[in-house]
């Protein structure tokens, strides 16, 4: 089974060092994201993702979900205190997103596929909900030992990362390092 973030530590997830290497501006460039689509950030934890993302879809909406309420519930203080009011806090399983078919022109799964006990399940999830053409941003550990981040028996090697896509419904568009222990990769509907 694997191991799940405790969130009691949800702070680090908001630290100062994790804003450092992850240039929020740089992602969002690489994100084929645009400001009136409906998007899906999976796994939203306390919002680091949620709050600029959200700002970016000024015409557009954005779905916070997670399977922990105690983040939801963070999240949700993190984008009321931005004042933005185009997200909408869904509370999910692992297995099930509780949003409609073709609802999403895109997604954003960032450091959650590791920690699913069906990976496969879950990306299949997000494809039902993803409209054609449409677009997954996947942020994961290389699976090198590090002293940050999961444990290493538990990462997913980026092009096992792109085999799964490819099984579940996706093309991979693009792959690259954010940095020395993190990927990101594009896949497309």
């Amino acid at each position: 089974m694997p191991v799940k973030f405790d969130p009691r530590n949800k702070e680090v997830l908001l630290s100062p060092a994790r804003r450092k290497s992850l240039d929020m501006y740089r992602l969002l460039s690489l994100i084929p994201i645009l400001p009136h689509h409906a998007i899906a950030d999976i796994g939203c934890g306390p919002g680091f993702f949620t709050v600029p993302l959200a700002k970016y879809l000024w015409d557009g909406k954005l779905f916070a979900v997670d399977i922990k309420q105690e983040m939801l519930d963070a999240a949700k203080e993190a984008v009321d205190s931005e004042r933005l009011s185009n997200v909408e806090f869904v509370k999910s399983t692992e297995r099930r997103l509780p949003l409609k078919k073709d609802s999403l022109d895109g997604s954003v799964v960032a450091f959650v596929i590791q920690e699913a006990a069906g990976r496969e399940s879950l990306l299949k999830e997000i494809r039902r909900c993803m409209r054609t053409p449409g677009w997954a941003v996947i942020l994961e550990w290389h699976k090198k030992k590090s002293k940050e981040g999961p444990p290493v028996q538990q990462r997913i090697k980026d092009t096992d990362m792109m085999n799964l896509l490819k099984k579940t419904g996706f093309r991979v568009s693009t792959k690259r390092d954010l940095n020395n222990q993190q990927y990101m990769i594009v896949a497309r509907t």
